[in-house]
């Protein structure tokens, strides 16, 4: 009997503009991919405001990828595009997110899902679209690097956690002083 993987596999998916009834979906779909065991900064920078603020600024960069014909969200990508006066391109694409649930990874679907964007991209009149992931995210860089993506130069993420201060602080002794 085949697996629960095997059978998803064989399904069918649709790319799709991401609608704001798939907010939730796309939400759940990256809080199972971004965990702070696998990717410490990723799950600290995932959110539901990750979803809303790209969905309400720039909706037609994001893009769901649903099954059919029962409509599951198993991938999304969540992209926009930033203006800069006086530089070479002036209009930039930028992609944020893009995840694929464990079942549909290795379907091409996430490939998919990166020409669909990088096709509205284009004929938006971007010419350079930047991604960016962790260092040590090897299958990341290897997808990137799949799609033409050139490592341009080395980013480093600097972090530091602040320590509350310990509200029971040794607090002054009531001393009174004889005269």
């Amino acid at each position: 009997m085949p697996s629960e993987k095997a059978k998803r596999k064989k399904v069918e998916t649709n790319i799709r503009q991401m609608e704001i009834d798939d907010i939730s979906s796309v939400y759940h779909l990256g809080e199972q991919l971004f965990t702070s065991e696998e990717f410490p900064i990723l799950y600290r920078t995932w959110d539901q405001y990750e979803v809303t603020d790209y969905f309400t600024s720039d909706p037609d960069y994001c893009l769901v990828a649903e099954t059919e014909p029962d409509g599951e969200i198993v991938g999304f990508v969540l992209g926009t595009t930033i203006e800069k006066e006086g530089t070479a391109w002036k209009k930039y694409g930028y992609l944020s997110w893009i995840g694929v649930d464990e079942a549909f990874q290795r379907t091409n679907l996430g490939i998919r899902l990166y020409r669909k964007l990088e096709q509205r991209l284009r004929r938006n009149g971007v010419r350079m679209i930047i991604a960016d992931t962790d260092a040590d995210n090897e299958a990341a860089i290897a997808f990137f690097e799949a799609m033409g993506f050139s490592l341009s130069s080395q980013h480093v993420w600097l972090a530091k956690t602040i320590r509350r201060p310990n509200t029971k602080a040794a607090r002054p002794e009531n001393s009174s002083t004889i005269t």
